[in-house]
């Protein structure tokens, strides 16, 4: 399963990646057109900016592989999985960026500006690429309801899965706010020093996620 990306991050991969309707030999020889698709693409190949989309969403899925990988390790917010995948496409891969899955949130967030430079030296048009997919990453448009005993959906599987995670028995990460989730969600507030109300709310969301 995993995420797939958003129009958050389709749009800053367009921004940065720019598009050409007609095709052309990339610095390293390589035919391309549209957003850097490469694919079957010969000389004197003209596409539609609808073409031009649909190819981008395609080879978006590349990327959004190497990012799902690690889904299961970070349960990541869509304008996170946006914002890696973003960088995964120019970049590779987020390997050495989560250093294979152990780095925290937070450090995640402060590397991502390492990777500004080509030939070891920073360039502009990169730097304000890596601010622009830190910002996606760190953004919290996408914050998550108030949940508790009773509540049911996608929020109370996000929230299963992050507490298992981090190591709290939740039972059955079925979307069912029960009460083992219920016991989770206390314990791990005591441990954290906020409120031991068994309501997830903007606090105990924020810490869920802060490491």
């Amino acid at each position: 399963m995993g995420l797939k990306t958003g129009q958050a991050g389709l749009d800053l991969i367009k921004q940065f990646e720019g598009c050409r309707l007609t095709a052309y030999r990339c610095p390293a020889g390589v035919w391309t057109i549209g957003y850097g698709h490469t694919a079957g693409v010969a000389a004197g190949q003209r596409i539609t900016q609808e073409e031009a989309d649909r190819l981008l969403v395609s080879d978006a899925e590349k990327y959004e592989k190497k990012v799902n990988k690690y889904h299961d390790r970070y349960t990541w917010r869509q304008n996170e999985f946006d914002a890696l995948v973003s960088f995964a496409f120019n970049v590779g891969s987020i390997d050495q960026l989560t250093a294979n899955g152990t780095r925290s949130r937070a450090v995640i967030a402060e590397k991502i500006m390492a990777y500004n430079k080509a030939a070891g030296k920073p360039l502009a048009g990169l730097t304000k690429r890596r601010q622009a997919e830190q910002n996606l990453f760190l953004c919290k448009s996408n914050a998550r309801s108030t949940v508790k005993r009773g509540s049911r959906g996608e929020d109370v599987i996000y929230l299963q899965k992050q507490l298992a995670v981090l190591g709290y028995s939740v039972g059955n990460v079925d979307g069912i706010f029960g009460i083992k989730t219920l016991e989770a969600v206390k314990e791990f507030q005591a441990e954290s020093g906020l409120d031991v109300d068994g309501i997830v709310g903007s606090k105990t969301w924020n810490r869920l996620f802060q490491d």
